[in-house]
């Protein structure tokens, strides 16, 4: 760590989703809802938020600029935690592309945004969303749980009860360990894709109530549902697991065969007959200090390929060839540790790029995350923003309580495109007859 008590500068992988996010119009951030059996006067949440920032100190920080790029400060918090009411009726839904604008999140804004309110039948609705410099879709579980912690009073240490912690380190300054087995999540060498929670149907989520300092301003009024470009399939745990066992059977991942669907799909909605899919890959466990990283942050690498698409036609083995290599790609990945001039030098011109792009990460399961909380909680899902950027889209796939959740934020893509990949992603994961029986 560098610079004074608390402060350091951004690895070359939180730089790359710092200076994405600004440039690219909240691309990377994660989006959380979820609804807690029981309802809670604002009062009780507020002093739960309290808590809640105590305990991670990695949600005081802000992003600031530097001679040297960008760095990681503690940020002010007197009169920060107070939650404001917003009025009755009031949607106040927080999309996947609901931004604050830009470069915001890189000149010392808040990092986080949450927002409580009344859900159905006597139960809270939270929604919680994350800079991607602070937190990955590993590690969103890791995050939630201390909030519902204090908000049920679990035991737990206080920043009153021990001394601060320090960030979680630069991974700049770790040892990278390359090869090994693969962590592409695709290729089916690692445990298979996340699973979710929910009914089978496409899911809308209105959430009026309380919120935060740094979110839209109380009375602001989003549009209803998730906004136009967003799908969230949610399966049943049967249906979740009749995929996962046919994914098996054809040696391919959940993850894997969703991805080719997704960009098959792309491929041919853009006319084009190669498609780029960017794999989110936790690093956790690939530096020899493995021990000094925590579970929240970012501690990410994406790792890049294009690949054929847009054929018809034996939808396995193109998942097969595909994860082959996106295999490849991430054993060759390895850490770059540019400078940060150089970083946004590389997002800027990544902003420019015109082919159609599949980004896609496999959260995996957040029940253990959570542990005693999961039997409180209901409808848990998580969307990644979608952005500017090249045209395409964001596939963010989780576990809970056996059963699988897909959700897909588009860009630059219209109305017809999002109705094409629902239709599309719909039969793959309810594996209709549209998909050739094994």
């Amino acid at each position: 760590m560098t610079g004074g008590e608390g402060e350091r500068g951004l690895s070359d992988t939180e730089a790359t989703f710092a200076y994405t996010h600004a440039l690219m119009r909240g691309s990377g951030r994660l989006t959380t809802s979820f609804t807690v059996q029981g309802t809670f006067p604002p009062e009780r949440v507020e002093r739960a938020v309290r808590r809640w920032l105590g305990r991670l100190p990695l949600l005081s920080l802000r992003i600031t600029g530097a001679d040297d790029g960008l760095r990681f400060r503690p940020g002010a918090t007197a009169g920060a935690h107070s939650l404001l009411t917003a009025p009755a009726g009031t949607d106040d839904t927080v999309a996947a592309d609901d931004t604050v604008a830009g470069d915001d999140m890189v000149a010392g804004e808040r990092l986080w945004r949450l927002r409580a309110g009344p859900g159905p039948s006597g139960t809270t609705r939270f929604r919680l969303t994350l800079h991607p410099a602070i937190c990955d879709g590993h590690s969103v579980g890791r995050l939630v749980r201390p909030l519902l912690d204090a908000l049920f009073d679990t035991p737990g240490l206080d920043a009153a009860d021990r001394a601060v912690e320090a960030l979680p380190p630069d991974t700049d300054e770790l040892t990278y360990e390359g090869g090994g087995g693969c962590v592409c999540g695709v290729c089916g060498r690692v445990p298979g894709a996340g699973r979710g929670h929910g009914d089978g149907r496409r899911t809308r989520d209105v959430t009026p109530g309380v919120e935060t300092p740094g979110v839209v301003a109380p009375g602001a009024v989003m549009p209803d549902g998730l906004m136009p470009g967003v799908v969230t399939l949610a399966l049943t745990p049967y249906e979740s697991r009749r995929l996962r066992e046919w994914c098996g059977a054809g040696q391919v991942t959940v993850s894997g065969f969703l991805t080719t669907v997704l960009a098959d799909a792309l491929a041919r909605e853009t006319g084009r007959t190669e498609v780029t899919v960017a794999t989110a890959m936790s690093l956790r466990r690939r530096y020899a200090e493995r021990t000094l990283i925590a579970e929240p942050g970012c501690v990410l690498g994406l790792v890049k390929a294009r690949l054929s698409a847009g054929a018809t036609g034996d939808v396995l083995g193109r998942a097969r060839a595909n994860a082959a290599v996106l295999c490849s790609a991430g054993r060759a990945w390895r850490p770059e540790r540019r400078a940060h001039a150089g970083i946004r030098h590389a997002v800027e011109r990544e902003a420019r790029a015109r082919g159609p792009e599949v980004r896609v990460v496999d959260a995996g399961s957040v029940d253990t995350a959570l542990g005693p909380h999961a039997a409180r909680i209901t409808g848990l899902c998580t969307v990644a923003a979608r952005g500017s950027g090249r045209p395409g889209g964001s596939l963010y796939l989780s576990t809970f309580k056996g059963a699988l959740t897909v959700a897909l934020s588009s860009r630059g893509l219209g109305e017809s495109w999002t109705a094409r990949v629902e239709r599309e992603l719909s039969e793959a994961v309810l594996l209709r007859p549209a998909l050739s029986p094994l």
